[in-house]
């Protein structure tokens, strides 16, 4: 079938109520297990927005493409965390997500969206400084995906980004931060 998992499963859809951000590089029980940890009480009734099961990954990627489009306040991305109450990043002890530049790209969605970030998960300890030199090497396994995300995080304020990105690298597990105080 040539529709994301999420769809698949739920044909109607369903509305999500919170945003997940995480990098491809966790394993997935680690990554079930650190959201169950964090939701305890209402993991059940959580409603996620992840990027593996939302977009349809079978998807050609010149299709894929079309999907993401050309400006990322119009993605899908930029929409789910919108749409969504709450916005969670899982980090993972295997690599540090800010690498990745969608990751980047969903923070600062979330900072001008006034979103609260929750971090879960941990960090790998090569990462304690690392704002500014990640932002400048962050990428996509896309090269045009870079490109696009390059010239958007161009136009926002690095500095805010960098120390928010520094803020979650060092948060503990369970922290929420308020990246507009970030600001």
């Amino acid at each position: 079938s040539h529709v994301s998992y999420a769809i698949w499963l739920n044909p109607r859809g369903l509305k999500c109520n919170t945003f997940v951000s995480h990098s491809w590089s966790e394993s997935f029980l680690a990554f079930v297990a650190y959201l169950r940890e964090h939701f305890k009480a209402d993991f059940a009734t959580r409603v996620f927005w992840v990027c593996f099961t939302a977009n349809p990954q079978s998807w050609p990627r010149n299709k894929l493409n079309d999907l993401l489009g050309m400006n990322p306040h119009q993605s899908p991305f930029a929409q789910a965390i919108g749409n969504c109450e709450k916005f969670v990043v899982v980090r993972n002890t295997s690599k540090n997500m800010y690498g990745r530049l969608w990751c980047v790209v969903e923070l600062e969605f979330a900072r001008r969206q006034d979103r609260d970030v929750e971090v879960i998960g941990s960090m790998p300890p090569s990462t304690l400084n690392c704002g500014r030199a990640l932002l400048k090497d962050a990428k996509c396994s896309d090269i045009d995906d870079t490109k696009l995300l390059k010239a958007f995080i161009k136009l926002s304020p690095t500095d805010r980004i960098e120390k928010l990105i520094a803020e979650v690298v060092a948060a503990p597990a369970g922290r929420v931060l308020h990246p507009k105080a970030a600001g």
